[in-house]
């Protein structure tokens, strides 16, 4: 068996499961989240996703709120290995839509001051959620091969670019209160029920189309992702491609079946994993969030 060379560890934005964090032998750094009574809990250890979804469901005007890691939560994770000498790659979400990244930034200037000789990698993966769970595989992968560090490092970054996500949601109504989509929550004022789809690709978010149901909205989500294949002359054989709900899984099945009928009318086959989106996009999305994401297999 290959010696790993190094130990990596994510923020839980990550949306990996218990399960597969313990396959993949991956530490995790909670982000935070609070509802209306003000109390932060830690993502991926407070509470079960099932939980948090409910919770929005059954409370739909209790719009959550979330923090980053701190500083400290970072260093906590780390000094175990870097006390032993172990080399450690630190993997968080997007730094345009988070400070998570800027936290495990200051954290290594200082444990590099109290360890000078420590070997730290931190890598804005530029995505989040299970686009950056399918980056955080692909960083075991390089890592069980017996790649150093800082090889691994400069790997796993030219792999962002070639991951996307398309996702939807079941109202406008959380985007505006957070604010955080831009020119995207403007659309709020076009016309009511509008139901976008949208890209998410190398950090950067963009309106891909508007439909004016949550049934169309759910079936262009699967036909833009198959299309991106067809129209890219892309195997999709050749990349990870991963659904995840909030609240309903029914959602993510009716994606599904739009991504593979589409891609069947092409001669061209997928099976996609479904699973649960975390908290840190669902508490800035509502619990009706479904998104599709794919990154070439390397």
């Amino acid at each position: 068996m290959t010696e790993k060379k190094f130990k990596i560890i994510s923020d839980s934005c990550c949306d990996l499961t218990e399960d597969i964090v313990k396959k993949l032998d991956i530490d995790i750094v909670s982000l935070y989240v609070a509802f209306g009574d003000g109390k932060y809990l830690r993502d991926h250890v407070d509470f079960t996703y099932e939980e948090f979804y409910q919770r929005m469901h059954d409370n739909p005007s209790d719009y959550p709120k979330t923090s980053l890691p701190g500083i400290d939560d970072y260093m906590k994770a780390w000094e175990p290995y870097v006390k032993k000498g172990i080399p450690v790659m630190s993997i968080s979400m997007t730094s345009k839509m988070s400070g998570s990244f800027n936290s495990a930034r200051t954290a290594k200037e200082e444990m590099m001051e109290i360890y000078p000789e420590a070997e730290i990698e931190v890598i804005d993966s530029l995505s989040l959620t299970i686009l950056e769970g399918l980056l955080v595989y692909e960083a075991c992968k390089l890592r069980d091969s017996g790649m150093e560090l800082g090889d691994a490092a400069e790997k796993l970054k030219s792999y962002i670019p070639d991951g996307r996500a398309y996702f939807t949601v079941a109202d406008l109504s959380y985007l505006s209160k957070g604010g955080r989509i831009g020119n995207l929550v403007k659309l709020a004022a076009v016309g009511l029920g509008i139901k976008p789809v949208i890209l998410f690709n190398d950090g950067n978010i963009s309106l891909s189309m508007i439909t004016r149901s949550r049934t169309k909205s759910l079936k262009e989500l699967g036909i833009k992702c198959a299309e991106y294949f067809i129209n890219e002359h892309e195997n999709p054989e050749d990349y990870y491609v991963g659904i995840a709900y909030g609240f309903d899984s029914e959602a993510a099945v009716k994606v599904k079946e739009a991504f593979t009928e589409r891609l069947e009318k092409e001669g061209l086959k997928s099976e996609p994993s479904i699973s649960r989106l975390g908290t840190m996009v669902g508490a800035h999305n509502g619990p009706y969030l479904v998104g599709i994401a794919v990154l070439k297999k390397h």
